[in-house]
Parts: structure tokens; C-alpha cells; sequence
């Protein structure tokens, strides 16, 4: 089903729990951004595996299990803080320090 259709028959409430609920979802991440650590990865893990352990307990949708993994695997890695950036090196040819050596 394309999504235009699928957004479109969705109720007005449904509309509304779906943006405070995207809303949500990024102020979340922010924070945990922000609070990065070791620990709070670990509390993290930690609840979406007793969440998920009480959740499959009982028949839940396919779509929404799909959901939840993908709402665990974006909060666990806003957890985990941006990745490492690389320095760049001087000496590397591509780098605009190298090139304005070369030209003198």
C-alpha cells in the first residue's frame, strides 16, 4: 500500500499520537545524546529486554514488534553518543593543507 494512502486514512487521533510520538522520539534521542554513557547504555539495554521479555509473553502484531525494534535500536545507539570522528592527518593527499605545500 503506498504511504500517501495509508497516511491519509489514518484517524485524526492517530495523526496526533503519531507526531507527538515522532516528537517524542527525537527530544529522546537529544537527551540521551546529551547523557551519553556506558551506564545508560547498559540501563537501556536493560529495560527493552524486560519490556520485550513482557511483551512476547503475549501475541502482539508483527508490525508493532517491528516497531519497537526499531524504536530500541535508535534509542540504543543515541545512547551510545555520535561516532568517533577520525582527525585528519596533514600529510594526507586529499587533505587542503597537503595541497598547499605542494604549491609552493
Amino acid at each position: 500500500m503506498d504511504i500517501h494512502k495509508q497516511v491519509a486514512a489514518l484517524t485524526h487521533s492517530e495523526l496526533q499520537t503519531a507526531g507527538a510520538s515522532q516528537a517524542t522520539a527525537i527530544a529522546v534521542s537529544v537527551l540521551l545524546r546529551h547523557l551519553s554513557s556506558p551506564e545508560l547504555v547498559k540501563l537501556l539495554n536493560s529495560a527493552f529486554e524486560n519490556h520485550q521479555a513482557v511483551m512476547l509473553q503475549t501475541p502482539w502484531p508483527e508490525q508493532m514488534l517491528a516497531s519497537f525494534e526499531a524504536t530500541r535500536r535508535f534509542l540504543e545507539g543515541a545512547a551510545q553518543g555520535p561516532a568517533p570522528v577520525e582527525p585528519e592527518t596533514p600529510d594526507s593527499p586529499d587533505s587542503p593543507e597537503a595541497a598547499d605545500s605542494s604549491e609552493e
